[in-house]
């Protein structure tokens, strides 16, 4: 037999109508004891709400779609997505994710689920933003500015860790694939700035094919000079690795390498990868909060505290600091 709302209401003693306002998010119009009631004879009932109803009075669904970038889907990011999910599941929303194209990442049929919020790992389009809105999604994401601020900060911290491992020539490498480029260029121009600014010699950005010849011919290009490579991201980091070792180049004496994610890929490489690491509980944490609170403001102070808790950890592809 089907719990209805009128059955919640005889339970806890209110009306149907503070029933399916309490169950639909407007609990700050009635006392705390008048919510808990309402709860817990909810829960007790096994009710839950209309998704068609709930969704047909406030003009949006609980569902939050998540955009993600069409770039490498490494373990890191499914790490942010479980955290993402899980914690907007025990909140009562469903998290789709959607694959965003440069084409169109704002579909009719997107907008058609009549999201509740948007979460976008990639800044979006500033038409796309509102039309998200126009048809009441909250939308939660880094701005354009904030993102290459970050990426420009990671770049930094890798230029600075080689430099402090006593490398005096300096490369960034980045994949070939254009997909990639909104996040690596800024990764490699951050590299490029810190190393100018403190007296290193830059070398021209290394651009490596993710093929099986690939790697080996734009480590071929480097000179034969004791050189630290920072590489947009742990995958870039082990081919290169690769190749080095392949070429004769020995590491981390003639060859130092980061990566960005301190992803798996890295600590089971041999050597084991050096590779700056994200709080991935925090950033998943903070867009939740921001949703949870329909927040919009979440933008750029929680980008800075990610930029605050960016942290090297240490392997074997670039000598101990503190031995140099």
């Amino acid at each position: 037999m089907t719990t209805s709302s009128k059955d919640v209401a005889a339970r806890a003693g209110v009306s149907r109508s503070t029933v399916s306002q309490v169950l639909n998010g407007h609990e700050d119009r009635f006392s705390p004891e008048t919510v808990a009631r309402v709860k817990e004879a909810a829960d007790g009932l096994g009710y839950r709400p209309s998704t068609a109803a709930r969704t047909l009075a406030r003009g949006t669904s609980d569902i939050v779609i998540t955009l993600v970038p069409n770039i490498t889907f490494g373990p890191r990011l499914r790490d942010f997505l479980d955290v993402l999910s899980s914690g907007l599941e025990r909140e009562g929303y469903v998290n789709l994710l959607r694959l965003a194209t440069a084409t169109d990442p704002i579909e009719d049929a997107v907008l058609g689920l009549r999201p509740y919020a948007v979460v976008s790992l990639a800044p979006l389009e500033e038409s796309d933003r509102r039309r998200l809105q126009r048809h009441g999604a909250l939308v939660v994401e880094h701005s354009r500015a904030a993102q290459e601020h970050l990426d420009t900060a990671i770049g930094q911290r890798q230029a600075e860790h080689l430099a402090a491992c006593g490398y005096r020539t300096i490369a960034a490498a980045v994949a070939v694939d254009a997909r990639e480029h909104r996040f690596a260029s800024p990764r490699a121009g951050g590299v490029h700035e810190w190393s100018l600014r403190n007296g290193l010699h830059v070398l021209p950005t290394l651009y490596v094919d993710l093929t099986h010849e690939g790697p080996a011919g734009a480590v071929a290009q480097l000179p034969e000079v004791p050189l630290g490579i920072a590489a947009y991201n742990d995958e870039v980091a082990l081919a290169v690795l690769g190749a080095a070792q392949q070429l004769g180049r020995s590491i981390p004496d003639d060859v130092g390498i980061i990566g960005v994610d301190n992803s798996p890929l890295a600590r089971i490489a041999t050597p084991a990868i050096t590779s700056i690491d994200f709080d991935i509980e925090f950033s998943a944490r903070s867009m939740l909060r921001a949703i949870l609170d329909h927040d919009s403001r979440f933008q750029d102070a929680d980008a800075a505290e990610v930029e605050r808790r960016l942290r090297v950890v240490s392997g074997r592809s670039t000598p101990p600091p503190a031995q140099v």
